[in-house]
Formats: structure tokens, sequence, C-alpha cells
């Protein structure tokens, strides 16, 4: 049976930072980026009152965390830098996730300034630094 719609594939999904303003973004590729997630959740509030026998919440404040893991390069690694520099001054950066690149029509996705809340540094002996 022939797929009458593609689907999207992870590896075609694009990670994004922006190097300058929201207003007027200029959108950088995460091209070592690999496992990102773009997590949307939402709280709950509690609207129970005398007049139901049931428990009843509400949707509250929505959240967004991402995650990714950075397979960074040797030398000049200006992705790297920007991040390293963010976690340490406790500035946000602007990122995209998104199904497309950003430059297509359609492309989906969240768009959101985030602090770094953790950089872990790996070093296996025998695999790739992140």
């Amino acid at each position: 049976m022939p797929l009458t719609e593609a689907p999207v594939v992870g590896k075609d999904c694009k990670l994004y930072l922006n190097a300058a303003t929201h207003a007027t973004p200029t959108w950088t590729e995460v091209k070592s980026a690999i496992n990102v997630s773009a997590n949307l959740g939402k709280g709950e509030a509690d609207v129970s009152a005398r007049f139901s026998g049931w428990k009843l919440t509400k949707g509250a404040l929505k959240e967004l965390e991402i995650s990714f893991t950075y397979r960074h390069k040797s030398g000049v690694d200006a992705v790297f830098d920007a991040l390293l520099a963010a976690y340490i001054n406790d500035t946000p950066l602007e990122f995209a996730v998104l199904d497309a690149a950003v430059t297509e029509s359609g492309a989906q996705g969240p768009r959101a300034f985030c602090e770094i809340l953790s950089l872990n540094l790996t070093q296996e002996l025998e695999n790739a630094a992140e």
C-alpha cells in the first residue's frame, strides 16, 4: 500500500538558533544536534466546587521544554560558543524546532526564548564528545 501522505522523519526536522532579534531573526541551523525534543505541557488548576461531586480541573499555564544533545566540533564552533556563553551568563537564546526548513512554506513547530538550564559535556572514550 503506497503512502499518500509523506510522514515527517526526525532526520529531516530542523533545530534553529536565532543570532539576531526576534523581529528580524537570523536563523542558524544547529546541524550537530541529535535527539531533539520539544516537550509541550500544561499545568492544571483545581476548579472544583461544591455543586459537583467531581474534582474538576482546567488547563493553566503552558510550558515548553526544548532539549537536545549537541555534538560539538574541535576548533571554531559558533553554536557551542553561544550555548556555553548563554549558560554561563544566564542569557536566554531563541530557538525554533521545526518539521522542515525555516524557509519552507508551512514549516511548523515552536519558537521560543529559552534559558540553558543544563549543559552536560560528555567525553566517552569510544564515542564522539557531546
